[in-house]
């Protein structure tokens, strides 16, 4: 179950992520080089092959004008919710 959710979680953050490159006509280019790292890096990161770093993820909440926190799944709030019910 553990393993489910961790996938979940990583697919809203690419999905949010995809959403807000989007929004502001970013190429994958674009946010590979504004991470510093390869084009192939970033696709490896977008398709959850590898994990982005925190501070990559900071450079793009910055970039985006939101918070960490935008980048994470809702379920996770539900979850410890759950958890406590």
């Amino acid at each position: 179950a553990v393993l489910a959710t961790k996938e979940k979680e990583e697919q809203m953050y690419t999905n949010r992520l995809l959403g807000l490159m989007r929004e502001n006509r970013h190429t994958q280019s674009d946010i590979a080089d504004i991470l510093s790292i390869s084009p192939q890096g970033l696709r490896l990161k977008l398709s959850g092959v590898s994990q982005f770093k925190a501070n990559e993820i900071k450079i793009l909440a910055d970039l985006y004008h939101v918070s960490v926190d935008y980048f994470f799944s809702d379920d996770v709030a539900r979850i410890v919710k759950n958890d406590h019910e």
